[in-house]
């Protein structure tokens, strides 16, 4: 224990603690050596052909920051060595002064060649920097390193200089590469994360490979014994070199950097021991050759591993990152409904709910301020939140949140810190109004929580239908809702199926002139209203009630007036004899359609080739939807009456800000809403409200029509009130428009006849 507190203490981490370690592990690599002697000019002398600590030296020049560090190691190496020369007799008072301004050289030239890689700022090794690190730490320094020896002739004979120059650039090379390069490499990946652990099954391969190398060498030292006599396994190691590089490689790719980089380090000092058993053939031409190729093919190794290592590196880190990039939200950073998946199995610990927010005129913003305003406010909620929820982005201003703790009035302070929270757009303090439903969780495995998730992203779009700023928390009806929600869905889909595979059923109600009181109106052009109905796969037909109300939900109101625009177009071609008959077809336009472009496009291109004259065309539409959209209405109406079109405004009086702004808007017919007409007759409140519209009317010029027309009292009623035109079962109930447009063509065929 006093062992392990003074090596975590702030003196031994500090400056004068890395100076004992570095410098007592270089005096440590001193007395490794690969020894073998080598003779040139008839100089036989003893040598290394690694000089570890001079790796360790240019590792620390180049890896460390502070250069008294350095300073320190080198002047302790070099102390070292003085004492192991002096110890062994190897060399002359001289010999050891000169050796001192050798060091210093040394160390200057090693400080030189570390400034000249550039190390980068994180301390990372890169793929582009591996290159010039091999180059300048492999070839350049030690290089220079070996000039430097050869100035021991002024001291010395040609002959130990030139065994000097020999020894030193072999010595520094294969220092380099066994401690600095793998350990450049390391150094850099402290405090980083791992690569993934290595699974068990993946083990097979390289024990296979390392008891197959190990097989081989065995095999061949029993061959080359029987036959040759003695060998070294030393040489015959050299022989499985490359067998060597498969092994590094699943090394390097597979186990931690520091484990590869020990292995690589390992293996690669290995093998400069082995060539030192015929490192001393070097005094020869082709002995001289033999180790440079050596020196060659360690390089080699050393090289391409790190290279292989820095490419898988890099690979795993980008896999990592667009691993968690597929986490986020791509506009506002946030955690997204997948992250909200992978806590599956990971539950909060005190409270066992989930809860979803729904942030009222998110979309507005985009449109208003921009999408950075947007995003700026999601995150804003985010972080007001952090301390209470962990929010999950879901959606345009929806967030999926889960507990931190367990207090009782939890969602109540989420709703109220919402609330709180103020936007900062363009100088304009905005607050969003937030709704929240919450729902229990069974357990948190991945089923149970979309299924919560669920039924309170359904309780918190209910609270926004209601205007309910409080939490709504599940309860039995929640079962009703969903199912209502879902069969909502479901209404929307098959309607949709039906528009695009052209199932659309045109039905026919006529609107025929009131007639003075005891003449009945009789049915003779065609005057009326174009009714749609679907038929679903199964042949029925589907009532507006059910398609209406989730087509408009979806946002497809546009398709379903092209698709029906489309229809009328396609009956009236196939009865060409009806068209004289035709005086007026009103069809309905959903306000959707108002407030579309694209929708505005298409009509223009459909008109184009109408079948019948523009004139005898009528566009109703409703009250609600001209009043909500009066400048995209006004354009659209606009041009269909510079066309010859007719405008009727459907369902007046159930939005009475319209007499204000009835005048902005360019109509021809007034069709009063049918709840009104019901109970005209009784003479109370529906009986003013049908009076004002027919004065608005007649204000304006139009024509009014009255919906609903079911019984004599209410057409004495509307006669007396002055209204222009009736619709209802009184008259006619609506019938298939292809009877309607064969009756037609059946009588205008009998007049062509007669």
């Amino acid at each position: 224990m006093p062992i392990a507190r003074f090596l975590e203490s702030p003196w031994f981490r500090g400056r004068y603690g890395r100076l004992i370690l570095l410098g007592s592990l270089c005096v440590l690599l001193q007395q490794i050596p690969a020894s073998y002697e080598i003779a040139f000019m008839g100089v036989r002398l003893p040598a290394s052909l690694i000089h570890l600590h001079a790796g360790l030296l240019f590792a620390i020049a180049l890896l460390s920051r502070d250069r008294a560090v350095f300073a320190g190691v080198t002047f302790i190496a070099y102390v070292a060595w003085m004492v192991r020369q002096w110890s062994i007799g190897g060399g002359s008072a001289s010999v050891l002064a000169w050796s001192g301004g050798a060091w210093l050289l040394s160390w200057a030239w090693t400080l030189f060649c570390a400034r000249l890689i550039g190390w980068p700022a994180d301390g990372r090794l890169q793929r582009q920097g591996v290159l010039r690190l091999a180059v300048i730490g492999l070839l350049v320094f030690p290089l220079g390193v070996a000039a430097l020896s050869a100035s021991i002739i002024v001291v010395s004979n040609p002959a130990v200089a030139l065994n000097a120059v020999f020894q030193t650039f072999f010595a520094k090379h294969f220092g380099m590469a066994v401690v600095a390069l793998p350990l450049a490499a390391a150094w850099g990946e402290r405090g980083r994360p791992a690569v993934p652990p290595l699974p068990i099954r993946g083990v097979w391969l390289p024990l296979l490979l390392c008891i197959g190398l190990a097989l081989s060498v065995w095999a061949t030292l029993l061959l080359r014994d029987s036959h040759f006599g003695a060998v070294e396994a030393t040489v015959v190691l050299m022989d499985y070199r490359f067998a060597l590089i498969a092994v590094l490689g699943w090394c390097v790719l597979r186990l931690p950097t520091r484990h590869a980089m020990t292995l690589l380090s390992a293996s690669a000092f290995l093998l400069v021991w082995a060539t030192a058993g015929t490192a001393g053939y070097g005094s020869s031409a082709l002995g001289f050759l033999n180790l440079l190729h050596i020196a060659l093919e360690v390089s080699v190794l050393v090289v391409a591993m790190l290279y292989l290592w820095a490419i898988n590196r890099d690979r795993l880190e980008l896999a990592g990152r667009l691993s968690e990039e597929t986490l986020r939200d791509t506009v506002t950073g946030l955690p997204n409904l997948k992250a909200l998946r992978q806590r599956a199995g990971q539950p909060p610990a005190e409270r066992a709910e989930l809860g979803y927010l729904l942030l009222d005129q998110t979309d507005s913003l985009v449109t208003g301020f921009g999408l950075d305003t947007q995003a700026a406010a999601m995150k804003a909620v985010s972080r007001r939140l952090q301390s209470l929820v962990d929010t999950y982005c879901v959606g345009t201003g929806q967030f999926a949140l889960l507990p931190r703790n367990g207090d009782a009035d939890l969602w109540e302070r989420v709703v109220a810190l919402v609330e709180h929270t103020e936007i900062d757009a363009d100088g304009q303090a905005l607050r969003l109004l937030p709704y929240l439903g919450v729902a229990a969780l069974a357990d948190w495995r991945p089923e149970p929580m979309e299924a919560a998730l669920l039924a309170a992203s359904h309780l918190a779009f209910e609270a926004r239908q209601h205007g309910e700023i409080r939490p709504r928390y599940s309860e039995i009806g929640d079962a009703l809702s969903r199912h209502s929600r879902r069969q909502q869905m479901q209404d929307a889909t098959e309607a949709l199926a039906c528009l695009r595979n052209e199932r659309v059923v045109l039905y026919f109600q006529p609107i025929l002139r009131l007639q003075p009181d005891g003449v009945r109106p009789q049915p003779g052009e065609l005057r009326g209203e174009v009714l749609c109905r679907l038929r679903n796969e199964h042949g029925e037909l589907i009532p507006p009630a059910r398609f209406m109300g989730p087509i408009e939900a979806a946002g497809r109101g546009t398709e379903l007036d092209l698709a029906v625009l489309k229809a009328l177009f396609r009956q009236l071609r196939k009865y060409p004899e009806a068209l004289p008959h035709c005086r007026q077809i009103a069809v309905n336009l959903t306000g959707q359609s108002l407030a579309s472009t694209s929708f505005r496009m298409e009509l223009r291109a459909l008109l184009d080739d109408s079948p019948l004259p523009l004139s005898a065309l009528c566009f109703e539409i409703t009250e609600t939807a001209a009043i909500s959209s009066t400048a995209s209405a006004n354009l659209m109406l606009g041009d269909l009456r510079s066309r010859g079109c007719r405008i009727a405004i459907d369902d007046f009086g159930t939005g009475m800000q319209s007499f204000a702004r009835l005048k902005e808007l360019p109509v021809d017919i007034i069709k009063i809403d049918g709840s009104f007409i019901r109970n005209v007759a009784a003479r109370g409140k529906d009986y003013a409200l049908v009076q004002a519209s027919v004065a608005v009317a007649e204000a304006f010029g139009a024509a009014t029509v009255a919906e609903f027309v079911e019984n004599a009292e209410i057409e004495d009623c509307l006669r007396e009130l002055g209204v222009h035109w009736v619709q209802g079962y009184l008259y006619a109930a609506p019938q298939p428009l292809s009877e309607v447009l064969a009756a037609a063509a059946d009588v205008q065929r009998l007049s062509n006849a007669s």
